[in-house]
C-alpha cells in the first residue's frame, strides 16, 4: 500500500469515528441534551469530515458537509432552535453524509443529496435562508479578499492567530489552506506566510513542515469559534491565539491573498518581503502585543497507535500456542514426579501466572465497546419505522460494554434482524397502541452488560407480546409441528426460531419470507452463545442473547466421562457436589432429579446424553456439576470425576470437522490430546427432549 493510500484509509477510519460521534450527539440532542458541549461535538464531527474530504478532492462530500455545517452553526449560535422536526432533518442529513463517505471510500455510485439539502435549506428559514443556503451549497473554493467582504462591525475584536503545522498534520491529510479558509468565514483577515525556516532544495525533506502562518482576524465571534477551526488538527500544530489592539501594526511579512493557492508563489512572496536574517527572530512570531493576554497553546493529544488487525490476530494465536505449551510443560513435570516444592515446579507456577497475564493483556487489545454496533441501529430503526408507519424510539444502554472484536464483527447481522423484527412484529400501530391505552410511540430497548463472565445483550419492546395461539396455528399450517402437539409457553415461543416460520401475512421489504429469526439463532450459536425469549401478552417481549467475551480462550472445569476428557465452561457452573443416594429420585425410566437445598433439579448423565454409554451412571459413584442457564433454570450434570480447573484455548470443531450436538468447540490438553468443550444448554435441552420422547412412547404403549 502506497503512502497516499494509507493516508486515505486513515481518513476514512477517522470518518467512521466522526460519524458515530455525530449520530450519538444528534440522538442525545433528540433526547433533550441541548447543552453547548453536545452541540459543539456534533458541529466538530461534520467540520472534521469536511476538512479531510477537501484534502482528497471529494467535492460532493465537501459541499454537502459544508451545508450541513452551516445549519449546525446556526444551532450553535442559538439562531436555530433544535426542535424535534429540525432534529429529524439533521438525522436524515447524517444518514446522507454517511452514505457519501461510504460512496467515496468504496468508489460507489452517486448519492441522492438534493432532498436532504433542500430540507437543510428550509431550516435556515425564509428567503434569506434560501439565499444563504444557495451560497453555502455553491462551489466551495477560495475567493479573493477585498471587494466581496464587508467591513467589520465596530464591536469586532482583532486577534492574532499564529500556527506552525507539524509534519503529522500533513501526514493525516490535513491542509493549512483549509484552515485559512475556515478562518476567513469568521470575519476579515490578513494572512502572512513565514517561510524563514525553509531550507535549500538540497536540504529539503519532502515530508517535513517548514512554513508558518500568521493571521490577523477581525471578527465579532468569540475566541472559542477560532479554537474550533483547529479542533481536528489539535496536537498536530503549534498554535497561539491572542487578542490585539484594533490599531495593530502591519505585519512585516506582506499580507497574502487567501485565494492564491500557488504555494511556490506564496513562498517567493514571503521571502522577498522578509527582513534579512539575523540573531533576532521575526517580530511577528516572538514579539508580544502590547495589551495581549497570555497566548493559548494546545497540548498534544493522547498517544495512540493504529495496528493492522492481522498482526493482532497473529499475536493472539501465538499467545494461544504459548498457553498450550505451558500446559504441556506442566503435564510433563507432573508425569516426571517432580515435587511441587521444587524450584522447577515453582518456576512453572510463575510461568503459568505470567502466561495468563500476557493473555489477558493481549485480549484487552482486541476488546472494543459494543457502541460501534449499537450506533448503527438508530438509523435502521428510523428506516423500518418509516416503512411501517410506526412511531418508534430506540433506547440504547451499556454502549461502553467491551467485548472481543471477533464477537463484535458478527453481532451486526443478528441485531439487525432482531431490531427489524421488534419494530415490524413486536410493536403495534399507533392507533392500536392508543386504543390499548399505550403511548402512540413504541419503545425498543437495546442493552448490553457483563454478567458471569459473559456479555448479555437484550432487545426488548413494549409491544403486544407473542400471540402464542397464532404462533402454534401458523406452525401447524406450515407443517412445523403436529396439529395436536402440546407445547409449553417456552416451547411455543421458540417456534419463531424455526426455519420457514413467519407471522407476516404478506411478503414485504421487511419480512414475510420465513428467514430472519432462524438466522439469528444460528448466528448466536456459531458464536458459542445462546438466545432466550421472555414474553408477556400485551406487555412486550424480551430477547436475551448470552455470548462469550472472547472466542479465543475459556476458563473451564476438566471432567472425565466414560473414559473421555471433557471441558465444561466455568461461567455456567454454580457449584460441584457429591450426590448421595438418598438425594436422587427417579421420575420413571432414566429421568432423575436431585435434591439441592430443599429444591429439586434435573440430573443429567453427560455420558448418556452424548452417547458414550447406554445405561445411566450410578449417581453415588459420580460427581454433579450444578449449572444455571441464562434464563435462571438449573440442572445438574453428572460426570465420573473432576480433574481440575484450567484455562483452555478454543479451537473451532465445526470449522475443522463438523457440528456435533452438545459440543461447542474443542481444545488441546497438556498431554496433546483433544478434549471437547461442552455446550451445556444444548445438552440440557436435548436431554429434556429425550425424556419427553420416552414419556410419550411409554404413554402410547400403555394406551395401546
Amino acid at each position: 500500500m502506497d503512502q497516499l493510500a494509507a493516508i486515505r484509509e486513515t481518513f476514512f477510519q477517522e470518518c467512521e469515528e466522526q460519524l458515530a460521534e455525530l449520530e450519538s450527539g444528534l440522538l442525545a440532542m433528540e433526547a433533550g441534551a441541548t447543552d453547548s458541549e453536545t452541540i459543539n461535538a456534533v458541529f466538530r464531527a461534520v467540520h472534521s469530515i469536511k476538512g479531510g474530504a477537501g484534502a482528497f478532492g471529494l467535492d460532493e462530500l465537501v459541499r454537502f458537509a459544508h451545508g450541513f455545517e452551516t445549519v449546525l452553526d446556526e444551532v450553535r449560535a442559538g439562531r436555530l432552535e433544535p426542535t424535534p422536526d429540525a432534529l429529524k432533518v439533521l438525522l436524515r442529513a447524517a444518514d446522507v453524509l454517511a452514505d457519501l463517505v461510504c460512496s467515496a471510500r468504496d468508489g460507489g455510485g452517486s448519492v441522492e443529496t438534493e432532498t436532504s439539502a433542500a430540507e437543510l435549506s428550509q431550516l435556515l428559514g425564509g428567503e434569506a435562508g434560501d439565499a444563504a443556503a444557495e451560497d453555502d451549497w455553491g462551489d466551495f473554493e477560495f475567493q479573493p479578499l477585498g471587494a466581496g467582504q464587508t467591513a467589520a462591525a465596530p464591536s469586532a475584536k482583532a486577534w492574532r492567530v499564529t500556527f506552525r503545522p507539524r509534519a503529522d498534520l500533513y501526514a493525516k491529510a490535513n491542509e493549512s489552506a483549509l484552515l485559512l479558509r475556515e478562518l476567513r468565514r469568521l470575519g476579515e483577515i490578513e494572512v502572512s506566510l513565514d517561510a524563514s525556516n525553509l531550507p535549500s532544495l538540497a536540504e529539503l525533506d519532502p515530508e517535513a513542515a517548514y512554513l508558518a502562518w500568521t493571521v490577523i482576524l477581525t471578527t465579532e465571534r468569540e475566541q472559542s469559534a477560532i479554537v474550533e477551526v483547529f479542533d481536528f488538527v489539535d496536537g498536530d500544530c503549534d498554535l497561539s491565539i491572542e487578542e490585539i489592539a484594533e490599531d495593530h501594526a502591519e505585519s512585516p511579512i506582506a499580507p497574502t491573498d487567501v485565494g492564491d493557492l500557488d504555494i511556490a508563489a506564496l513562498i517567493a512572496k514571503a521571502q522577498s518581503a522578509a527582513p534579512d536574517p539575523g540573531p533576532e527572530a521575526p517580530p511577528t512570531r516572538d514579539a508580544p502585543a502590547a495589551r495581549a493576554p497570555e497566548p493559548m497553546t494546545h497540548a498534544a493529544a493522547g498517544a495512540t497507535i493504529r495496528v493492522d488487525l492481522e498482526r493482532v490476530d497473529r499475536l493472539i494465536d501465538l499467545v494461544g500456542e504459548l498457553v498450550i505449551n505451558q500446559a504441556m510443560l506442566s503435564q510433563r513435570v507432573l508425569e516426571a514426579g517432580i515435587a511441587r516444592a521444587s524450584g522447577v515446579a515453582v518456576g512453572l507456577d510463575e510461568l503459568e501466572q505470567l502466561t495468563r497475564e500476557i493473555q489477558d493483556s493481549v485480549m484487552a487489545i482486541r476488546a472494543q465497546p459494543v457502541k460501534s454496533v449499537f450506533q448503527r441501529m438508530p438509523r435502521l430503526a428510523r428506516e423500518v419505522a418509516a416503512l411501517t408507519g410506526k412511531q418508534v424510539r430506540l433506547v440504547t444502554e451499556g454502549e461502553a460494554t467491551e467485548v472481543d472484536k471477533t464477537v463484535i464483527e458478527r453481532l451486526t447481522d443478528p441485531l439487525t434482524h432482531m431490531i427489524r423484527n421488534a419494530i415490524d412484529h413486536g410493536l403495534e400501530s399507533p392507533e392500536r397502541r392508543e386504543a390499548a391505552g399505550k403511548p402512540a410511540e413504541g419503545v425498543v430497548r437495546l442493552s448490553a452488560a457483563h454478567r458471569s463472565g459473559r456479555i448479555v445483550i437484550e432487545v426488548a419492546d413494549d409491544g403486544a407480546g407473542i400471540n402464542r395461539e397464532r404462533v402454534k396455528q401458523i406452525a401447524a399450517e406450515r407443517g412445523l409441528i403436529a396439529a395436536d402437539a402440546v407445547l409449553s409457553d417456552e416451547e411455543t415461543d421458540n417456534l419463531i426460531f424455526m426455519a420457514g416460520f413467519s407471522t407476516a401475512s404478506e411478503v414485504s421489504d421487511i419480512s414475510g419470507r420465513g428467514v430472519g429469526m432462524d438466522v439469528v439463532r444460528r448466528s448466536i450459536q456459531a458464536l458459542g452463545g445462546r438466545i432466550s425469549i421472555a414474553s408477556r401478552p400485551g406487555k412486550g417481549s424480551t430477547f436475551t442473547m448470552s455470548l462469550p467475551l472472547t472466542l479465543a480462550v475459556l476458563d473451564g472445569m476438566v471432567v472425565t466421562v466414560a473414559g473421555q476428557t471433557l471441558v465444561a465452561p466455568l461461567t455456567a457452573i454454580v457449584e460441584t457436589l457429591q450426590p448421595k443416594a438418598a438425594d436422587v429420585h427417579s421420575l420413571g425410566g432414566d429421568a432423575r432429579v436431585i435434591a439441592v437445598r430443599d429444591s429439586y433439579v434435573p440430573l443429567i448423565d453427560v455420558g448418556q446424553a452424548l452417547g458414550y454409554r447406554a445405561a445411566p451412571l450410578d449417581a453415588a459413584c459420580g460427581v454433579a456439576l450444578l449449572i444455571e442457564s441464562e434464563g435462571g433454570a438449573r440442572a445438574a450434570l453428572l460426570a465420573d470425576e473432576i480433574q481440575g480447573q484450567r484455562q483452555v484455548v478454543i479451537k473451532s470443531l465445526e470449522a475443522n470437522y463438523r457440528q456435533v450436538p452438545g459440543v461447542a468447540a474443542a481444545t488441546i490438553l497438556g498431554d496433546g490430546r483433544v478434549a471437547l468443550i461442552l455446550d451445556i444448554d444444548t445438552i440440557v435441552a436435548v436431554s429434556r427432549g429425550a425424556d419427553l420422547a420416552r414419556s410419550e412412547r411409554r404413554r402410547a404403549t400403555a394406551a395401546g
